[in-house]
């Protein structure tokens, strides 16, 4: 993962920017950091992660070997971006010219031993494990802000180097003086590294699509995504499984994994009276498990994705009762954070992703729709209507929620809207002769932003209203049943020209003959709705602001 707008041939570029002192070219590495010692996998085997800060450091034929190394990695051509191969002049400075760390088997105490070993004629493809850089990942004022690029050799793999090395990177990088770390391109076709840095904290901060034109997928272009980490602040408070590791090797064998000093010795006899180890049951050859409290400690982040993605993948829960369900049956550090990574993977919940609010988009609507829209929907359209309502609420269960201002806000606009279209609704099917003779006063308020709306039947069950405000709304207009109101507002507003009335079947005309005609009834009913939706309105708001205060 090579840095943004890295250009081999090009000189290198230096940190400037963040926490003084700024590290001079091949100068000397900051005192903290210095060889550091890992255990592998295994628990058994021994390496060091050695730290260069120039190419004179490191001997020729291990910078020849990883250049070839690299080379591999770029003729394979699903990994980095390059195309050409690089020469083994610009491969030194372009990987060790800031700081660059290499992992070699066994306990390695200085630079200089690597020196010796190679003098000795070793083999480096069988003693060296990997390397990674680490170098500003922007010029000048945003040069603090850091990217890694790594290499893990062909006899490595399936032995946690990979992960190693991002441990050594996530510790060295904030001491080199950067604060937060940026990897450009991981294609989403290399799942290793993804797991990997899902596993240790990193957040996937972008996606660019369709960036990568890769070998083994000629047919395709490969999404990457772009992952990002802060350094040195409390994502760093994080449990290697390397501790888990330990552990299960300390129960099983009985003895200590080598290089544990007194200390770390004292906390595997701590552990040892808080965990146990239950035989596999498969009988072929699966792995005994680490128990803690009844639950099964899961140190492999592969394996700690698996279960997330697959228990997500059997309700499509949200992050709270996914991560819930996994702790009632295993162990982990930051669970919540491998749930998280889960369900932004899972193709069906990105389908069901929340959509523009349903105010929203009837507002769209009615703007655009010819003023010719029937004012009701069939009742099927409005049952469908309801329920994708419903699915967008589920999908975007663990979403913010807004506060209570915010729903006061919408609440109101929502109670507004409905006057609006209703008094949009009447004006709708009366000739613009007739309105101006019978309702001069209304046209002159409403007739210009409400020429192109139309009242759509809602359920209003679903608004999250506070239910003290509901209480006594209810209690000074007592409800009515819904479609009593539309059939009574369908009779009012049909045949206003003074013709007959044709009612829909099963609407009964039920205004009284002492109630004159129709012009009157029309009138009384205008005002009588105004009326009410103004003074719930006003009742509306004089609560909301008592209860804000």
């Amino acid at each position: 993962m090579p840095a943004m707008l890295d250009d081999p041939t090009a000189p290198a570029i230096y940190r400037v920017s963040g926490a003084s002192p700024y590290p001079t070219p091949y100068g000397p590495l900051p005192a903290e950091i210095g060889v550091r010692q890992v255990t592998l996998r295994d628990r058994a085997t021994i390496a060091t992660l050695v730290p260069f800060s120039s190419p004179q450091q490191v001997p020729h034929k291990l910078t020849a070997y990883l250049c070839e190394l690299l080379n591999r990695e770029i003729d394979k051509g699903d990994t980095y971006p390059m195309m050409e191969p690089m020469p083994l002049s610009s491969f030194g400075p372009y990987w060790f010219a800031n700081f660059a760390a290499v992992m070699i088997l066994g306990d390695i105490q200085s630079v200089e031993e690597v020196t010796q070993m190679e003098e000795r004629g070793v083999d480096w493809a069988k003693e060296c494990l990997g390397s990674f850089y680490v170098k500003p990942n922007y010029p000048g004022r945003s040069s603090h802000v850091c990217n890694g690029g790594f290499l893990v050799t062909d006899a490595a793999r399936n032995r946690g180097v990979g992960r190693l090395m991002g441990e050594g990177y996530i510790e060295w990088a904030p001491k080199l003086g950067y604060n937060y770390s940026v990897f450009n391109l991981v294609y989403e076709t290399n799942v290793a590294s993804l797991r990997i840095w899902d596993a240790l904290g990193f957040k996937r901060i972008g996606r660019v699509k369709g960036c990568g034109n890769l070998k083994s997928f000629p047919d395709q272009f490969i999404d990457a995504i772009i992952f990002g980490r802060e350094l040195g602040g409390a994502d760093d408070e994080y449990v290697s499984e390397e501790r888990f590791d330990k552990i299960r090797f300390y129960l099983k064998t009985g003895t200590y994994p080598n290089g544990s000093d007194r200390a770390e010795k004292s906390r595997l006899r701590s552990a040892a009276t808080h965990y146990r180890l239950v035989p596999g049951t498969s009988g072929d050859g699966e792995e005994d498990k680490l128990m803690l409290k009844g639950k099964e400690v899961v140190s492999d982040p592969h394996k700690q994705y698996e279960i997330a993605r697959n228990l997500h993948a059997s309700n499509h829960g949200g992050i709270n009762k996914t991560t819930a369900a996994i702790a009632e049956r295993y162990h982990w550090v930051r669970i919540k954070e491998t749930v998280s990574a889960a369900i932004r993977n899972c193709s069906e919940c990105k389908d069901t992703a929340p959509k523009p609010t349903q105010s929203y988009v009837n507002s769209s609507r009615r703007s655009k729709e010819p003023s010719s829209t029937p004012v009701q929907q069939p009742a099927q359209q409005q049952q469908q209507t309801h329920s994708n309502t419903r699915q967008t609420v589920v999908a975007g269960a663990d979403s913010p929620q807004p506060n209570f201002q915010q729903q006061s806000q919408l609440q109101l606009q929502e109670s507004m809207t409905l006057a609006q279209a209703i008094a949009g609704a009447q004006q709708h099917n009366v000739p613009q002769s007739q309105e101006q003779h019978h309702h001069p006063q209304h046209l002159q308020q409403h007739q210009a932003p409400m020429a192109n709306m139309h009242y759509q039947p809602t359920d209003y069950g679903d608004m999250p209203l506070d239910p003290q405000i509901m209480q006594s709304m209810q209690w000074q207009h007592p409800p009515q049943n819904g479609q009593q109101v539309l059939d009574d507002m369908a009779v009012d507003h049909m045949a206003l020209d003074g013709m007959p009335r044709s009612l829909p079947d099963g609407v009964k005309d039920k205004t009284p003959a002492s109630m004159g005609g129709m012009d009157d009834v029309d009138a009384r009913l205008q005002k009588e709705l105004e009326a009410q939706i103004l003074g719930e309105q006003e009742t509306y708001v004089r609560q909301l602001r008592a209860r804000g205060g």
